[in-house]
């Protein structure tokens, strides 16, 4: 996020939802505050969405309340100024949230995983806490949601997070302890060996990685190895099993953060 938009509404963008009419920086363009009509109608798209990701077989869905995003600025008293029964308290911040989820709890078959990416840090003075997001996650377990996984960042141009390895952790191990659903931790998690550590130190009952599987998309194979258990392999792949590969071994000793 940031810089400057490359289309405003009068070059044909969009306009973009919020609690409120704030734009993100002072080069942005001031997004519309969604009444009544508004809240319905974007919380029954996620539930039809959630219907539609159910009809095509996906297995786990996992809202996104974090990054800046719709939902993550209604929980955030940096963007929701709102004055009415979605702003001020965290239990109204958490209204319209609350409610989203519930819609889509409503139609994702119980079977299947449900989860929601939250903020445990805006890292901006008066913004969201980890206190807050523990609630929060509690509340979700109420609902029934399965999960949450503990981002943080993205509302505010001001946020300073302090970026390294791991740096999102102890919010997922906040979080974990406030509250009796299971957490994800993720950011910067590099190696198997970091990984096997948060969930052997009860920091998380899970990780997430992305950059690490764009940079490595075997990753997990290797993480496998590394780690002395055994993964699956397709049978095209079979050859490059560690005990037909020497290259393995060479690979496995250069993964960072061992």
């Amino acid at each position: 996020m940031g810089g400057r938009w490359a289309a405003r509404p009068d070059a044909g963008a969009w306009t973009t939802a919020a609690p409120s009419a704030n734009p993100f920086d002072d080069h942005w363009p001031a997004p519309q505050a969604l009444d009544e009509a508004g809240l319905a109608r974007i919380r029954d798209a996620h539930a039809n969405a959630a219907r539609r990701a159910d009809r095509l077989g996906f297995d786990l869905v996992e809202l996104l309340a974090a990054h800046g995003f719709l939902l993550h600025s209604f929980l955030s008293p940096i963007t929701n100024r709102r004055t009415d029964s979605y702003g001020g308290t965290l239990a109204n911040r958490m209204r319209y949230p609350l409610k989203v989820a519930a819609a889509i709890r409503e139609v994702w078959p119980r079977p299947k995983a449900l989860g929601m990416r939250i903020t445990g840090c805006d890292w901006v003075e008066g913004g969201i806490t980890t206190d807050e997001a523990g609630i929060l996650a509690s509340e979700l377990r109420a609902i029934g949601f399965d999960y949450v996984c503990v981002s943080s960042g993205g509302i505010s141009q001001q946020a300073r997070p302090a970026v390294a390895p791991g740096y999102q952790v102890p919010l997922a191990a906040a979080v974990k302890k406030a509250s009796d659903i299971a957490v994800q931790a993720v950011g910067m998690i590099v190696s198997p060996h970091q990984a096997e550590a948060i969930i052997a130190g009860a920091q998380a009952d899970f990780v997430a990685l992305a950059r690490g599987f764009l940079d490595d998309p075997r990753w997990g194979w290797h993480a496998a190895a590394a780690l002395g258990a055994d993964a699956a392999y397709p049978p095209q792949y079979r050859r490059a099993r560690p005990e037909h590969w020497p290259g393995a071994a060479l690979a496995h000793a250069h993964l960072p953060g061992e």
